[in-house]
């Protein structure tokens, strides 16, 4: 094992660009990729295997977070949900990775997931009619909360909406599932590319102090400067 984390500080980038290059041998080249995860020491790595060998009984997707160090990624928001469920995250922050993933959509049949783009559901079939239930109930009861700030933020974003990632941050970024993320727009970027403008969503933790403070605002009516600065603060 030691040897072979040698190896792949070594020339583990030119084993994932055969991801790409050698399609005919992408199934055994997935099986030496190596990364680090939520459960892994700063430095160490595991195989798509050993983390497949690990997932919880009803895990059904391999779950990733990009970025642009170990450091970013480990004190992410996006995490929370995750960690409150014992679920590994898979760190993946060398520049090549963001080519490597899309030609690795599953690993022993399970779909590679990355947390931050699109919607994500980490409830078990039986939490997922109370948890319907909750939903409706705090997007009724944050509803003027949710427009006002829609309004107040106008282009920025491309809507504003309740959060399933978060346990303790108030607000994150996330992109749509399929659409080019933060981490990629940097780096697209500093090779000088020219990089479409994507609207991110603005997801809020419904169980957060500042709902029930940024409801009282807009309630009130009398705070449209206020309500534009947390929105921009957000």
């Amino acid at each position: 094992v030691e040897a072979y984390e040698e190896f792949w500080s070594e020339f583990g980038r030119v084993i994932k660009e055969g991801m790409h290059t050698d399609h005919a041998n992408q199934e055994k080249i997935s099986k030496l990729l190596r990364f680090e995860s939520s459960k892994t020491e700063a430095g160490k790595t595991i195989s798509l295997q050993e983390y497949v060998d690990r997932m919880q009984p009803d895990q059904k997707e391999i779950y990733y977070l990009t970025g642009e160090s170990r450091a970013m990624v480990e004190n992410s928001p996006l995490l929370e949900a995750f960690k409150a469920r014992n679920l590994e995250v898979l760190f993946l922050t060398d520049t090549i990775d963001e080519w490597v993933i899309p030609a690795l959509p599953t690993f022993d049949e399970k779909p590679l997931k990355a947390i931050h783009r699109g919607d994500v559901n980490l409830d078990s079939e039986e939490e997922k009619k109370e948890h319907e239930e909750k939903r409706k109930e705090a997007e009724e009861a944050n509803k003027s909360v949710l427009e006002a700030l829609q309004e107040a933020l106008g282009e920025k974003v491309k809507s504003v909406r309740l959060s399933d990632r978060l346990t303790d941050s108030a607000a994150v970024l996330v992109a749509d599932e399929g659409a080019i993320d933060a981490n990629m727009e940097r780096m697209m970027k500093a090779m000088g590319q020219v990089v479409p403008e994507t609207k991110r969503n603005l997801e809020l933790n419904p169980d957060h102090p500042l709902m029930g403070k940024l409801k009282t605002l807009v309630d009130a009516g009398d705070g449209e400067t206020r309500l534009k600065e947390y929105a921009e603060l957000l």
